[in-house]
């Protein structure tokens, strides 16, 4: 069942000094309203405590801003620390590159060296294989010129039966 019974106020006597110039005010508010002082006085005091919790309010949500600045500014320095990490990582990338080039330079040209050292080492076995075979020729040669020893040293070493022949 619904209650049909008007939640009621609750009013409560408050004594206070004002200056008669504060007096004067309120009472021509409450004459150009059409109320009574006590209820400009206590729409004041609404006002008031309005203001006193949109304050608390406004004090909340400061709080919250400086903890999301002081957020962002953390999150500002590491992000400028990745930035030098990141920037020092590419450096030295880009150092590592210019180093693998200047290696493969090297390469290139010690390959280069290897093929003329190579070249040259198939020519002097050209030239050696040349070399035995006139030697070949030449030793073949020999044996078959052989000369007659002088006749002094036939004598000397009874080889004169061989040489008649």
């Amino acid at each position: 069942m619904i209650s049909l019974l008007k939640p009621f106020i609750i009013m409560a006597r408050v004594t206070f000094s004002a200056s008669d110039e504060v007096l004067r005010r309120v009472d021509e508010d409450a004459n150009k309203r059409g109320v009574s002082r006590s209820q400009i006085v206590a729409e004041s005091l609404d006002s008031i405590n309005r203001i006193h919790n949109l304050e608390l309010e406004l004090n909340k949500e400061q709080i919250e801003v400086m903890k999301l600045n002081r957020q962002i500014t953390t999150q500002s320095n590491q992000l400028a620390e990745k930035d030098k990490r990141l920037e020092s990582m590419t450096v030295e990338r880009l150092k590592g590159d210019e180093r693998v080039k200047q290696l493969e330079a090297d390469l290139m040209v010690k390959e280069l060296e290897i093929k003329k050292l190579n070249d040259a080492l198939e020519l002097n076995r050209e030239e050696i294989a040349f070399l035995r075979g006139h030697v070949s020729l030449l030793t073949q040669s020999i044996s078959q010129l052989s000369l007659k020893p002088g006749e002094e040293e036939i004598r000397a070493k009874h080889w004169w039966q061989f040489w008649r022949g």
